[in-house]
């Protein structure tokens, strides 16, 4: 048996609660609860809404209140008839059927289509045969009629209550060296993965809290990309975070908190190059970040300006992306950016380039293109000038230059 309260406290749950570890709440003010078990302690069905009603009162809860053989015929009467309903087994058509039926689950059009056969209440879709509703409405018409007779079987869906996943040890002596420091945490990491391993969940975050010797409190934070519960790969992430932020103190204890996300599922792709798995991935993006610095280290994403080579970093991203599809595009030059661009000196002759000088290229111009001129960004620091040309050397290598007022001439790239 289920009972479902209906109504606006926000303490519905908790009332449910207190009779029953199996809570559902549905959502726009019901909860649903399993009754088994309960005649034992307060008889019959009668009975334990009495208890329930009472305790209710207790708390200043007013609600409906429906007990029921099955969990939707509960949430069908609660919501619509007032007081307290007791659905016997073969009854329950009985009460629902003057409940209309806008309030079935069902879609616009196929409330459209009963409507148009003259069905109004689930007293009268419940009178309708079996055969004929299944034939012309299939399955779905079928289950609404199960739902009008009170016949449909469905099961709690369960919501995991919040469990800390937070672990302290506390330290006889100060810990001034950071080895023994990460033993201790290594071993609070294989407690609460193994715990979230039962759970079936994974960490997003680490939060360290470490109290100082003689006084006073650090708290260091670990951002994983990617949801991971494998101890050993988040030990290496918090050897790599403590040892770019020193705690600056001795240790008197630490405490372990592992924010919990549900787990990577991954389906690997027949024909998808082989990668790295993301917890190495993972760290190699740690360590290089402690080398070159956090805002150095991540994937580049173009910027909505027409600045060039203009580009940003965000963090990488570990889930792959579908391929684009292939494109039928004509041929076109290729061009090759030089990684940085090549200073260099260029001889001009009425305002177009004759020669250029520089480490990587040297030549007479032969023919040239331009000059192409763009700026942008003036309102801001980093406003920006240029003066392109295109320009064909001796040997038939073609190369792009361009000119700034700051910093003058250089060679950006050649075209293959």
């Amino acid at each position: 048996m289920f009972g479902c309260l209906y109504g606006p406290s926000p303490r519905l749950a908790e009332l449910a609660g207190q009779f029953s570890p199996l809570v559902e709440n549905s959502g726009g003010g019901a909860v649903v609860f399993s009754l088994s078990g309960l005649n034992r302690l307060f008889g019959d069905w009668g009975q334990i809404a009495s208890e329930i009603s009472r305790r209710g009162a207790d708390m200043g809860i007013a609600a409906n209140l429906a007990i029921a053989r099955n969990k939707t015929t509960a949430m069908l009467a609660a919501r619509h008839l007032r007081g307290v309903t007791i659905l016997a087994p073969g009854q329950e058509a009985a009460h629902l059927s003057e409940i209309p039926i806008e309030a079935l689950p069902a879609n616009a059009e196929l409330l459209a289509t009963l409507r148009r056969w003259g069905i109004r209440t689930l007293g009268h879709l419940a009178a309708l045969p079996e055969t004929g509703v299944r034939e012309r409405l299939g399955e779905a018409g079928s289950r609404l009629r199960r739902i009008a007779q009170g016949q449909e079987e469905e099961g709690l869906r369960l919501t995991r209550p919040a469990e800390p996943y937070a672990g302290r040890e506390e330290f006889d002596d100060p810990v001034e060296r950071l080895d023994p420091l990460l033993l201790a945490i290594a071993a609070l990491l294989r407690d609460l993965t193994g715990k979230l391993q039962r759970n079936g969940q994974a960490a997003r975050r680490i939060a360290m809290a470490a109290t100082l010797e003689p006084r006073g409190e650090a708290v260091r934070f670990v951002e994983l990309p990617l949801a991971g519960r494998d101890p050993q790969a988040l030990l290496k992430q918090i050897r790599l975070c403590l040892e770019a932020k020193p705690l600056g103190a001795p240790v008197r204890a630490i405490q372990v908190t592992l924010e919990p996300a549900e787990p990577r599922v991954v389906q690997g792709g027949l024909f998808q190059p082989a990668a790295p798995e993301p917890e190495k991935l993972q760290v190699l993006l740690a360590r290089l970040g402690a080398l070159a610095g956090a805002d150095r280290v991540g994937s580049p994403v173009l910027v909505n300006s027409h600045r060039p080579d203009a580009f940003r970093l965000r963090p990488c991203a570990f889930q792959p992306a579908d391929p684009s599809p292939a494109l039928s595009r004509p041929l076109r030059l290729a061009f090759r950016y030089f990684r940085p661009p090549a200073a260099a000196r260029v001889k001009l002759e009425n305002g177009v380039p004759q020669r250029i000088a520089s480490e990587r290229v040297e030549g007479a111009v032969i023919q040239a293109a331009g000059p192409w001129r763009s700026s942008g960004e003036w309102w801001a620091e980093t406003a920006w000038r240029r003066e392109e040309w295109d320009v064909a050397l001796e040997g038939e290598a073609a190369y792009r230059i361009y000119w700034t007022p700051s910093q003058g001439w250089f060679v950006e790239g050649s075209y293959d």
